[in-house]
């Protein structure tokens, strides 16, 4: 080392000495500078891994973690976390570490989102759409950005599946010991998570649907044979996720589990007869096990016809209303439950993804959406094809298909379920992307080399055995 290297060593000590002491001037703690330098650690492993500091963003952000665990709402996670996002995407972006693609889904969501955000404007209630926007959708734009442009690798890709189903399981696991001690409960038997604080979590069809989309990626750990890892990570998931699906009683959710179950059985059994038998089976197990009967009597026991689906009903007729009235913008973003009210008096969504997506950004919005998400589903679907057919098996397989059934169960599980400006499908329409880049990439490579498989980085064409 050169002696001017040297020089500058001693001033850099005392610099970062000075720095470390400079919380005792407001505090007297003797671990103030330990929180500083442990901060500064975390904010190098951001700068670093970008991408781990991005979906434990997202994962809170979905999941709604600090809710399920309220100790750790003081914490503030989310806030930490997006500025450490933010941080570490601006500093990476002005490095030229992060490279912007543009495929399909990704100009799809783009239009998409400012077709919302000019519909936004002549809402009518522009405040209540500001406020959803600034709130959240304009998280959602950022963070599917960064979830298309960051994953590069197969470990990165695994990390993502890992993560998903590891905040899954925590929030199945709340919602079990919910429903075991009778606590969090609404009509009698339903389970919650959070009544207090009206969150999303708080509402069993929407903590049913966050529910759905754990269940595919632990599926996919599961039989994706990539490890043993993975294995006891999807063997853990899946029992608990789907009896926390269960205890919701949630009759969208039954239609979305059919749906990822029959996608992995169309992957796994050869026989279509005995598909379509299973998933009967399965239909009247579900039914049975949510007690959905007993909870249409509970509920409307005077009534020939189940309450809550008439209901339903009045509230898609409402929606198309709505697009009728608005057929350019629709009501605007987070304005249907307003609109609803005008109508009918019931302060209420419309149950029903596309529905919700149609009055509320009108047909122009209704269009990208069902582009983007069926753009989506085929780049996953290539993506599982490609991947696949090559000589060796990919570990970024099964994730791959993950995203299939999940897209699939979205579409289902929309039916009846309102979920057209929430974190899943973005999240699913990023992973997509950049499952489709990895595709992509790796193929160039392979037809410039001369290989014979689809993919051509050497490294990850080793067999993958896991951790």
């Amino acid at each position: 080392m050169s002696i001017a290297a040297h020089r500058w060593q001693v001033p850099a000590a005392f610099l970062a000495c000075a720095v470390a002491s400079l919380p005792w001037l407001v505090m007297s703690s003797p671990l103030a500078p330990l929180t500083v330098a442990g901060g500064v650690v975390v904010l190098l492993i951001a700068i670093h891994r970008p991408l781990l500091v991005c979906i434990g963003f997202v994962a809170f952000s979905l999941f709604r973690l600090h809710e399920a665990f309220p100790f750790l709402m003081p914490l503030q996670p989310l806030l930490g976390l997006a500025a450490l996002t933010a941080v570490a995407l601006v500093y990476n972006a002005l490095a030229g570490r992060i490279e912007a693609v543009w495929p399909a889904e990704i100009r799809l969501f783009v239009a998409f989102f400012i077709l919302v955000t000019i519909g936004s404007v002549f809402a009518i209630s522009p405040a209540l759409s500001f406020e959803f926007w600034t709130g959240g959708f304009v998280k959602i734009g950022l963070m599917t950005l960064a979830l298309a442009w960051l994953p590069r690798t197969k470990d990165d890709f695994h990390l993502v599946a890992r993560v998903i189903a590891i905040s899954g399981l925590l929030v199945a696991a709340v919602a079990i010991s919910n429903k075991l001690n009778g606590t969090n409960l609404v009509e009698g038997t339903r389970v919650t998570i959070g009544l207090q604080m009206t969150s999303i979590l708080s509402d069993p069809n929407d903590l049913a649907f966050l529910l759905l989309t754990t269940l595919s990626f632990s599926i996919a750990l599961l039989t994706g044979r990539t490890g043993w890892t993975n294995r006891i990570i999807g063997a853990a998931c899946v029992p608990a996720v789907l009896l926390a699906i269960v205890y919701t009683q949630s009759r969208g959710a039954v239609l979305g589990v059919l749906t990822v179950f029959a996608a992995y059985g169309l992957l796994f059994v050869r026989s279509k007869t005995v598909l379509i038998v299973a998933c009967i089976i399965g239909a009247m197990a579900l039914y049975l096990a949510m007690g959905i009967s007993e909870r249409m009597s509970r509920v409307a026991p005077a009534e020939g016809f189940d309450a809550s689906a008439a209901d339903r009903l009045d509230f898609w007729i409402t929606a198309l209303k709505a697009a009728a009235l608005r057929p350019l913008t629709g009501v605007g973003l987070a304005n249907f439950s307003w609109f609803n009210y005008i109508q009918t008096g019931q302060d209420m969504t419309t149950h029903n993804t596309w529905l919700q997506v149609l009055a509320e950004t009108g047909i122009p919005g209704l269009a990208l959406f069902v582009l983007m998400v069926a753009r989506a589903f085929r780049t996953s679907l290539r993506a599982h094809r490609i991947l696949s057919a090559a000589e060796i098996r990919s570990p970024v397989q099964p994730v791959a298909y993950g995203l299939v059934a999940a897209i699939a169960g979205f579409c289902t599980a929309g039916l009846f379920l309102s979920q057209g400006f929430t974190w899943s499908i973005y999240i699913m329409v990023a992973l997509a992307a950049a499952v489709g880049r990895y595709v992509d990439e790796n193929t160039r490579m392979t037809v410039r080399t001369g290989a014979s498989h689809p993919r051509g980085a050497i490294h990850d064409m080793a067999p993958y055995r896991g951790n």
